[in-house]
């Protein structure tokens, strides 16, 4: 018996969208890759050949309009996200948009209505609370009753400047806060809210050697608040790859790149309990709870949570806004 599946669409070609696809043609459960669009119809022909999709096409109009496809997937870079996204939804595929979903908060609240209007699902691609290491954790904290009260956790990685590339480019809204710091606070906004704790507005600091890039290179959030955070941001430094979450009693690992966790040990008073899980990519755990959502015609997530998505945006829009980097944030 042929179990039924939920036929993607990937619009964007770029380096993220090799990944996705490869972990949607060979460890998803519930997805299959339909139809491929990019502007240059040549790199969207050999997309398919590559991956063996049925239909490709330079245009989006062409992806947004075939009855076949489901859901779309929005790999573009992020000030290129919201006219695909209205695109789509417009027509009524659901999408899963990757992160940062938007430059700004008002984008979000935009695309929010007119998913709703269309009966349709908008999310965004935070791809680390889907992994079933981080969801085996927050059910290891609940069953335990154990609370956290401070969290640190950096996502930055040197890189050599070059003008053309985008997290350089002022005018493809550069910069560490959109580009990395989205996940180190959409990673502490989610503990907040998984110990019913309200996220405090965050102090920063945005510190560089280069102001002529007129982008954000390093940038650091402050939480003051029940639980204390700690995140770091940047395009021109290595930071630390593990994650530290604190408490009484208890301190938690989440090992070398936390934003795709495998192993978290938990240190518990005088016993340590380590949680492991083996993936493939990555993007196969939110293309399975993407597809699970729509196969059971549910039309909100409790894990890729909208609520968040917005609140994280607006956090990364006001620290620019204050920060002098109000061009970042695309209208």
């Amino acid at each position: 018996m042929n179990e039924k599946k939920i036929k993607w669409g990937i619009a964007g070609l770029g380096n993220i969208a090799h990944r996705f696809a490869q972990d949607l043609t060979n460890n998803s459960k519930l997805g299959e890759l339909q139809a491929v669009a990019a502007r240059n119809c040549d790199k969207a022909e050999q997309f398919a050949v590559t991956y063996r999709v049925i239909s490709h096409y330079g245009d989006y109009e062409q992806l947004a309009t075939d009855p076949t496809v489901d859901i779309v997937y929005v790999a573009t870079i992020h000030p290129y996200h919201r006219p695909l996204v209205e695109l789509f939804l417009s027509h009524h595929k659901h999408v899963l948009v990757e992160k940062p979903a938007f430059t700004n908060y008002q984008d979000w609240q935009d695309m929010q209505q007119l998913a709703k209007d269309n009966g349709v699902l908008l999310l965004e691609a935070m791809k680390t609370v889907v992994f079933p290491a981080y969801q085996e954790l927050k059910t290891f904290m609940n069953e335990h009753e154990i609370v956290v009260d401070s969290i640190e956790a950096s996502f930055g990685n040197e890189n050599v400047y070059d003008p053309n590339i985008f997290v350089f480019n002022p005018e493809l809204s550069g910069g560490a806060t959109l580009d990395v710091g989205v996940y180190g606070v959409w990673f502490y906004c989610d503990l907040c809210y998984f110990f019913g704790e309200n996220v405090p507005t965050p102090s920063v600091s945005i510190t560089g050697e280069h102001p002529e890039w007129r982008v954000d290179e390093n940038v650091e959030f402050l939480f003051e608040g029940k639980i204390k955070g700690k995140i770091g941001a940047s395009i021109s430094k290595n930071l630390p790859r593990h994650a530290i979450l604190k408490g009484d009693g208890v301190e938690i690992v989440i090992h070398d790149k936390w934003w795709n966790p495998s192993r978290i040990d938990v240190h518990l008073r005088d016993q340590t309990h380590t949680i492991m899980h083996n993936s493939g990519g990555g993007f196969e755990h939110e293309i399975d709870h993407c597809s699970a959502l729509l196969l059971n015609n549910v039309k909100t997530s409790s894990v890729l949570n909208t609520e968040l998505s917005g609140q994280v945006l607006s956090i990364l829009e006001q620290t620019l806004i204050t920060n002098g980097y109000a061009h970042l944030t695309k209208r």
